[in-house]
């Protein structure tokens, strides 16, 4: 069970980074400033610029 949920996790990290890393940087910058995607990044561990 355990490794589904790993799969799941790393599914979705990989997901939202390639969703972040094809943004321009201004729209890097827009959606980082919205709490729920900053903390939705935090928790799936994105990486990202402020």
């Amino acid at each position: 069970m355990q490794r589904n949920v790993d799969k799941a996790k790393t599914e979705t990290k990989n997901a939202l980074q390639t969703l972040y890393d094809s943004l321009n940087k201004g729209q890097q910058k827009k959606v980082v400033k919205n709490a729920k995607v900053k903390e939705l990044f935090d928790r799936y561990g994105v990486e990202y610029e402020e």
